[in-house]
């Protein structure tokens, strides 16, 4: 595989038992109840922090959101069936759970996410990524961002976090209906590629 991150070499962090037992996510199906409650439900009547998950009480759906969206681009990628479970921790949001050669692995990821412009129209991207400095030494620590703007970002221009993390993947829908997604990393190796995918239809 020309993928390199630690989903697929299992250099996962050992995690204690609390939360190996944690209630873990399929995120298709999460994915899938969530495009359910879109269509079915008058969103477009609600204040825009309610409908795009941002006040405090939708804060963690809208998180699980996103941990969903990454997990199953991964899960797609690998060819593996990428689980999640929110655990907000000092230095991760979620635990990502895989089985690979009949063996259980657990990821620490935190997730990061780049504002659309009604939010925060003078969020840079690099001054989000330079925020990344305060995880120093979280070598097994995978960072998740989500590019939640239409821009035009050239990855070569920007400065990454100098080997303090373990993986850094960025992710983006496609389209202005989000069915189609990209998901690129492992942008700290020299190997970093992108990659589509699908948001599930059932």
């Amino acid at each position: 595989m020309a993928v390199q991150c630690h989903m697929s070499e299992g250099h996962a962090r050992r995690v204690p038992r609390e939360l190996q037992s944690l209630p873990y996510m399929d995120p298709e199906r999460l994915l899938l109840d969530l495009r359910r409650i879109e269509q079915e439900l008058p969103l477009q009547t609600l204040r825009y922090s309610a409908s795009s998950l941002r006040t405090h009480e939708l804060k963690r759906f809208g998180e699980g959101r996103q941990a969903a969206i990454f997990c199953y681009g991964m899960s797609r990628l690998l060819g593996l069936q990428v689980q999640f479970a929110q655990a907000e921790m000092k230095d991760f949001d979620i635990i990502a759970r895989y089985i690979a050669n009949d063996e259980v692995s657990y990821v620490p990821v935190q997730l990061k996410e780049w504002v659309p412009g009604t939010v925060n129209p003078q969020a840079s991207l690099q001054g989000e990524i330079d925020k990344l400095a305060k995880y120093a030494d979280s070598k097994d620590l995978v960072v998740a961002f989500y590019l939640n703007r239409r821009a035009h970002v050239t990855f070569s221009e920007l400065r990454l976090p100098e080997r303090r993390l373990g993986e850094l993947w960025f992710f983006w829908a496609a389209d202005p209906l989000q069915s189609r997604w990209m998901l690129s990393g492992n942008m700290l190796d020299a190997n970093a590629r992108a990659y589509e995918f699908l948001y599930p239809t059932g």
